[in-house]
């Protein structure tokens, strides 16, 4: 077992330990001003509180900071490299103080909120952008998942929040507010259309209900089927949640999808999608409300406030009208 053999450098140690940030101010006061008068004057101390400060720092160094043999006391070489690092710890210790000024009047740190893949559109993209700025001390969590998946881990309230398309008996468990439309499409790939006969006019396939009723459906469990009754349909209809294996599903001609256009107008500009209509009286396209849905007595804090703000009071533009 080895025994420290030299206790006077054990001890220095230990002094190194009680430097004060008081001497440290000191010390860079006089390296600044160039006399420790000075230095007394910049920091309302007296000539002799300054000289004691800066003697005691060298003792707990172990080494003189100023050679004090002219009229005005000269940085030492080793003063010098420690001036670098002490002004850099300065620097620090500043940012830490008001860092955490910052932090004291911040009524929640972390934040953990629920986006449905389906929803999550440009602007949602560009308020949580916004978000950051606002309110950059916050900790942000965004969890991606289906809105059922979301509603659950709001009940087991590991969410502080969720926007997604929830149903009347889902909404009906939370306080809820309505935020904007969701604007979707019918969609099938050339594939689709070349193997089915069916008809292209502009990009835009007519389809009969007799033809569709007979088709695969790919759907994504939280998009309702635009005013049609599911039990009507084919009982071919595939439930797939992530969008984009929902997507190249489409893609590879497996069947005809809905989903909303911000999510498939660029496939659609590029031709690798094509829209679909089923009759003369059907529309192009049909909407749905996307909700953001918190539990009931939830407060919600100045951060979640103007999240749900952003949230709910936006309109979403089609990406395939004219008017975007």
């Amino acid at each position: 077992m080895e025994v420290n053999s030299n206790p006077t450098t054990s001890k220095k140690k230990l002094l190194v330990m009680k430097i004060q940030l008081e001497s440290l101010s000191s010390f860079i006061a006089a390296a600044d001003t160039g006399s420790f008068s000075a230095a007394g004057r910049k920091l309302k101390k007296s000539q002799a509180a300054i000289s004691l400060s800066i003697q005691n720092l060298e003792i707990d160094l172990g080494f003189s900071l100023f050679d004090r043999d002219g009229k005005y006391p000269q940085l030492t070489q080793q003063g010098e490299l420690f001036l670098k690092d002490t002004r850099q710890l300065m620097s620090q210790y500043t940012a830490f103080i008001e860092r955490s000024k910052s932090i004291s009047n911040v009524e929640q740190i972390k934040l953990c909120i629920g986006i449905d893949p389906l929803v999550c559109c440009h602007k949602i993209n560009k308020i949580i952008l916004d978000f950051s700025i606002a309110f950059p001390l916050v900790e942000l969590k965004i969890v991606q998942q289906n809105s059922e998946s979301l509603a659950q881990k709001l009940t087991d309230k590991t969410l502080d929040f969720a926007l997604g398309v929830f149903s009347q008996n889902v909404k009906k468990h939370f306080e809820h507010i309505a935020a904007f439309h969701l604007i979707g499409s019918w969609i099938v790939s050339p594939s689709y259309v070349e193997s089915n006969n069916l008809h292209l006019d502009n990009g835009v396939v007519k389809i009969e209900k007799s033809l569709f009723n007979q088709s695969r459906i790919l759907l994504s469990s939280e998009i309702p089927l635009t005013d049609m009754d599911e039990s009507t349909l084919t009982k071919q209809i595939w439930y797939v949640e992530d969008i984009h294996t929902l997507l190249s599903f489409c893609r590879n001609g497996l069947g005809i999808a809905y989903l909303p256009n911000f999510v498939v107008a660029h496939d659609l500009e590029k031709g690798s999608l094509n829209k679909l209509v089923f009759d003369l009286e059907q529309v192009e396209s049909s909407s749905s409300r996307v909700s953001l849905i918190y539990n009931l007595g939830y407060q919600k804090s100045p951060a979640v406030e103007w999240l749900t703000n952003k949230f709910s009071n936006f309109k979403l533009c089609d990406p395939m009208s004219v008017q975007c």
